[in-house]
């Protein structure tokens, strides 16, 4: 078929969120005709309730400038961890910004359209257009209601949650990989004055986050500009699982010394849900590649998606611009891609999913003991906050023992886990670069899973 100036790209980029700006931004400086499709106005992109909190190597990593000025909140350096008692807690270093989500939203689509990257708003993705197996293109409705058809040699799906693209594609052209309702969270928040604070709730002026583990999902409060906080949880979708509204309002009602009445914004965001365990194992197929949510590429520790889609979508660009150049964009050509996320950035997701799951199936009382007893710590949360593997010496080990003999049950659980989380980053720092050692690989993957399932004593797969 005749290509067409108008509506012939190399890639087209699905969602103009931070996984798909930042995809549209590398792949265009290397010289690809660019598509971005969002169905939002162009001026809302990046629109969020409240903050994000991002990571400091990730703005290295990516090669931008940090958030300065008005997208800048401040610098993060301290998280605060609690039991569900509260009795508890501890305090981690980290080293993250909190950034206006809008302003930077901004930022990357503008470093997207600079590069030459064509931008269509306000359009509605309708569904994929598929040939002889292989994704070439997108169908969609445009801003004057027009139905219109545009063919990439390479469609590119970072929609989100929602997955406008992955969802409608045939086994023939990708191996999608459903979501388990427990590994998904659904979240809410609200915005009020900080009035006050207690021994369990932060002075307006701390540089950083309280978290309460609890609910088998995380809560939390963080101060905000101008006397304000972000108040809010996120909660695994277990059939009992509270509402977060609901645990969010009463959390809030319940301490009127600390928060103020009046409610400036509330909601969830562009969606509730959140996708919180280890990526697709599967990134790729016939002429299509996933970056962000839609790909599961979460921090599972704390369910933000714009520092792993930043570095997935300056990851995926190089992969698709040398699949283009050698004429091959089928799943095997776009392979690398897999290969790259894998053991790099989705090697630690593997690691933090087994931390998350242990968390996540445990009892209060038994985090309550992990806490007091420093099983888990400022060490543990320090590193997974910075995306990082943690490990121990033989001192630290034999310290832990000692010091926590009589919950020893709860101790050789924990060591389990850890030891079943780490073999899952060994596991996907070596992902085979041959694709035909792919199902090797994917079994190997299934029965450390299952360990770890049998370890916590839960009945579930993958």
């Amino acid at each position: 078929m005749a290509r067409n100036a108008d509506t012939d790209y190399d890639l087209i980029v699905v969602g103009a969120g931070s996984g798909g700006c930042a995809l549209s931004k590398t792949a265009a400086e290397a010289g690809l005709k660019v598509l971005l499709i969002d169905r939002r106005k162009k001026e809302e992109i990046g629109e969020k309730l409240t903050f994000d909190t991002i990571p400091a190597y990730v703005f290295r990593e990516f090669g931008i400038p940090v958030p300065e000025g008005d997208e800048l909140d401040f610098r993060m350096t301290k998280l605060r961890v609690f039991s569900p008692s509260k009795v508890y807690s501890f305090e981690a270093d980290v080293d993250a910004y909190l950034v206006h989500r809008r302003l930077l939203g901004q930022r990357l689509l503008k470093y997207a359209l600079d590069a030459n990257c064509d931008f269509l708003s306000e359009t509605d993705v309708m569904g994929p257009i598929i040939e002889d197996d292989f994704l070439v293109g997108v169908r969609c409705r445009t801003a004057d209601g027009t139905v219109k058809e545009f063919r990439s040699k390479v469609t590119c799906d970072a929609s989100g949650f929602t997955a406008v693209i992955r969802n409608k594609l045939p086994d023939k052209v990708y191996h999608n990989e459903s979501l388990l309702p427990e590994d998904t969270v659904v979240c809410y928040r609200e915005v009020r004055d900080l009035v006050g604070s207690s021994g369990y709730t932060p002075d307006p002026d701390y540089p950083g986050w309280y978290c309460y583990l609890q609910n088998r999902g995380y809560f939390w409060v963080v101060p905000e500009q101008k006397g304000k906080t972000n108040v809010g949880c996120g909660l695994p979708m277990f059939p009992d699982h509270p509402d977060p509204r609901a645990v969010t309002i009463e959390f809030c009602e319940s301490n009127p010394g600390v928060f103020g009445k009046k409610v400036y914004a509330s909601g969830t965001g562009p969606t509730p849900f959140i996708p919180v365990r280890a990526d697709q194992p599967e990134l790729v197929g016939n002429g299509f590649v996933l970056v962000g949510d839609a790909g599961y590429q979460v921090s599972t520790n704390s369910a933000y998606g714009v520092p792993a889609s930043l570095l997935a979508g300056k990851m995926a660009a190089g992969v698709i611009k040398r699949a283009i150049e050698r004429g091959d964009v089928s799943r095997e050509g776009l392979w690398e891609y897999n290969v790259m996320w894998k053991q790099g950035p989705g090697a630690f997701r593997a690691f933090a999913d087994g931390i998350r799951l242990f968390v996540q199936n445990i009892s209060h009382d038994d985090i309550n003991t992990l806490i007091k007893g420093r099983i888990l710590g400022p060490k543990e949360f320090s590193a997974i906050w910075s995306d990082q593997v943690f490990g121990y010496g033989i001192v630290e080990m034999v310290s832990k023992f000692v010091n926590n003999f009589m919950h020893m049950g709860l101790l050789i659980k924990a060591f389990l886990v850890f030891l079943l989380s780490r073999r899952l980053n060994s596991l996907y720092r070596n992902f085979p670069s041959d694709i035909g050692s792919f199902d090797e690989w994917m079994s190997k993957r299934r029965k450390t899973y299952n360990m770890l399932f049998s370890v916590l004593g839960v009945n579930r797969g993958l």
